[in-house]
């Protein structure tokens, strides 16, 4: 099931008219709606502005998010945000009888995690260092996460998703399950994994030690 959820945080601003004197003794504005934390690419949101006072337009500044727009009219924010964009200040001003009030709009859109890959399958060797793996992903991940527990010696970083280390332990060929989580959602992707036992020779001897006699 996939989170989701926007980030979005609205406070107002001083309400002056032309002549710099406050037109508005409480000013006010809510969006409510589907607010999703944070916006999502690929997922519809509608805002429907609440103010006092009369309003003949309204506009914003700096354009909105890809694929979000503002009815100049009704003041709706509405679209579905096509293209991930970090955390910015978006100045809605709302005009009317020769008053003109802002409010700050701090909104940010994320890409759930997607096309996640690794090359696969990987054939490791008991104490022989694997070389680093790393996921081929699109989107935004918070934590990688693998299921079953890799072979010992063999870690996972949940930062990065780079799997690395020296197998201890020779394991048959199996499935592992890579997880890339975000709060807008996940995917997956099956890794298919082998150890094979060191060859002959390439693990260190325990035997009685030699002595030289004099």
């Amino acid at each position: 099931m996939r989170l989701t959820g926007a980030f979005m945080t609205l406070c107002a601003l001083v309400a002056c008219g032309d002549g710099g004197q406050a037109s508005l003794a409480t000013p006010k504005l809510s969006y409510n709606g589907s607010i999703p934390f944070p916006a999502v690419v690929g997922e519809a949101i509608v805002l429907t502005p609440a103010v006092s006072g009369t309003v003949d337009q309204y506009r914003v500044s700096p354009s909105l998010p890809s694929g979000l727009s503002i009815d100049e009219l009704s003041g709706v924010i509405s679209g579905t945000p096509t293209k991930a964009s970090g955390p910015a200040t978006y100045v809605v001003s709302a005009t009317g009888a020769g008053v003109r009030i802002t409010f700050p709009l701090v909104l940010s859109v994320t890409e759930p995690p997607n096309s996640l890959s690794y090359v696969s399958p990987v054939s490791a060797t008991v104490g022989a260092p694997l070389a680093p793996l790393s996921p081929s992903i699109a989107g935004t991940v918070e934590h990688y996460a693998v299921s079953p527990t890799l072979p010992p010696g063999i870690l996972l970083d949940s930062a990065s998703g780079i799997l690395s280390g020296t197998p201890s332990e020779a394991r048959n060929l199996a499935p592992y399950t890579i997880t890339a989580n975000s709060l807008a959602g996940n995917t997956r992707f099956i890794l298919l994994l082998t150890v094979t036992p060191a060859p002959p020779g390439a693990m260190p001897k325990h035997g009685p030690a030699h002595r030289t006699g004099f």
